[in-house]
């Protein structure tokens, strides 16, 4: 016998061995659909927003001022090469920001030629929140987000307030920064 063929019924002996012996992972029943969400705190109350609906999100970048706009907008950042204007979103709320500068981050939306950063409090990243806890009108949601919140994804002790940016552009107090 050839030395590949003396290798292949070794590793055939051993393959049969162990598949033998394996212990299997037990299977999985119930796969629950889940969405993708960046979740993110603003003013202590914790936050989601669809993957999709988002560009990225960044540290807070070098702003610079505009004459004559609500205080809410911080200015507007370089981009790489392209104007992002910075909103204080807690502000725009009526609110103030609850956490120190340095863990505030601006999330990145573009959607139908709307370009804003949204300044939150604390990202906490990606999840994957399961569709089956996703309730269009959970309790607790503070009124001040209701008309940009579709629900929240309760989960075994909090709320994760699924907010719509496309919503945004509907509320013509956002679209008119001019003061």
């Amino acid at each position: 016998m050839s030395e590949t063929g003396e290798a292949f019924n070794t590793l055939a002996t051993l393959s049969e061995k162990y598949a033998n012996s394996a212990r299997w992972f037990p299977e999985q029943e119930d796969i629950a659909p889940t969405r993708k969400v960046v979740c993110f705190s603003l003013m202590g109350v914790k936050l989601a927003m669809a993957l999709e609906e988002l560009t990225e999100i960044l540290e807070l970048p070098q702003c610079t001022r505009l004459p004559r706009v609500k205080p809410w907008v911080w200015g507007v950042a370089n981009l790489r090469g392209r104007l992002l204007p910075v909103i204080n979103f807690a502000e725009f709320l009526g609110g103030r920001l609850s956490s120190p500068r340095k863990l505030h981050r601006v999330l990145v939306i573009d959607l139908k030629g709307v370009f804003v950063g949204l300044v939150v409090d604390h990202v906490y990243g990606m999840r994957n929140l399961q569709v089956d806890r996703f309730q269009r009108q959970p309790e607790g949601i503070p009124e001040i987000f209701a008309p940009y919140a579709d629900g929240g994804f309760c989960q075994e002790d909090d709320t994760w307030i699924l907010l719509r940016p496309g919503t945004l552009q509907n509320d013509q107090r956002f679209m008119e920064v001019a003061a």
